[in-house]
Order: C-alpha cells, then sequence, then structure tokens
C-alpha cells in the first residue's frame, strides 16, 4: 500500500481536484477541477453568485481531500498491524481495504451530473441566444432567488431525511 502525504495533499488541493486526483480518487478530482472552471466561466455574468459557489467548492474539496487522506493513513497503519502483529486475525492479505464500511467511495450518481449539464447548457444557451432576457433576469437577481430557493429545498430534504426530528 502506498502511503500518501498529507502536507503534499493539502498543498496540492490548493488548486480543486488536484489533491484528490493525488489520493487517486480520479472522478471526484476531475469532478472539482470542471466545477471550479464552470464556476470561473460563469463568474462575470453573475458576480453575485459564482463566486459564493467558487468559494464554497473550493473549501469543500479542501477539507474533503484531507479526510481522505488521513483515512488512508489510518487505514494504512491498520493493514501494517495486521500484516506484521503477531496477534493478527485470519489471513491478512486477503483484506480489501475498498470493502471496509466508511471507506471514502469515489461513486458518483450519474444523474446528478447529468442534471448539472442540463443546467449549464440552459444557462449557456439563455446566455448568449438572449442577451436581452439575461440582462432583465441578471437585473432582478434571478440567480439570487434560485441559490436560496435551492438552499431552502435542500435544507427541508435534510430535515425530511432526519429521523430525529
Amino acid at each position: 500500500m502506498i502511503k500518501k502525504k498529507r502536507w503534499l495533499t493539502f498543498m496540492l488541493a490548493m488548486m480543486p481536484g488536484v489533491g484528490h486526483l493525488y489520493l487517486g480518487f480520479k472522478k471526484q478530482g476531475m469532478q472539482f477541477m470542471i466545477g471550479a472552471f464552470v464556476c470561473i466561466i460563469f463568474i462575470p455574468s453573475m458576480p453575485m453568485v459564482f463566486p459564493f459557489a467558487l468559494a464554497a467548492l473550493w473549501f469543500y474539496q479542501l477539507f474533503d481531500a484531507l479526510q481522505k487522506a488521513t483515512w488512508m493513513k489510518l487505514s494504512a497503519e491498520e493493514h501494517e498491524r495486521m500484516m506484521f502483529h503477531p496477534d493478527n486475525f485470519g489471513a491478512p492479505w486477503s483484506m480489501d481495504l475498498h470493502s471496509i464500511p466508511g471507506y471514502p467511495h469515489d461513486e458518483v450518481n450519474p444523474a446528478w451530473v447529468g442534471i448539472g449539464c442540463v443546467v449549464a447548457g440552459f444557462l449557456l444557451l439563455l446566455i448568449t441566444a438572449f442577451p436581452t432576457l439575461w440582462r432583465m433576469l441578471t437585473e432582478i437577481n434571478i440567480g439570487t432567488i434560485l441559490l436560496s430557493l435551492a438552499l431552502i429545498g435542500y435544507g427541508l430534504r435534510m430535515l425530511k431525511n432526519n429521523s430525529r426530528v
């Protein structure tokens, strides 16, 4: 098992997605890179929304990369303990780290990627094909309204899914 350095993960994660690529999470790293690129592209069109989205994405990916690096370090230490400690149980060489509960899987629901592509394509079409309509929508702060509705919807979904409330 290759040990990854947490300080190097931190330094590489300063650029969105690179820390995840270093850790071996290729899909997630590319998604963070594309997300940051999209935010940067849309900053001129909606300067009140996309800088906030870029900052949120950057902080999330930074802390997620550090959390994954810490988990990988702990799992490597556990693997070494099982391999070289005399009181190991069973055959340590058959241990699959990906099957351990809590392992940070690199799976993405393609439906969310599809929804993101449709929304980004719709916005790009709206900006280029209907510039007058786009100016009117930005004057009434449609981005802030949509972001607030999305946050309210996500909060209600979290409250619905939380069994303790």
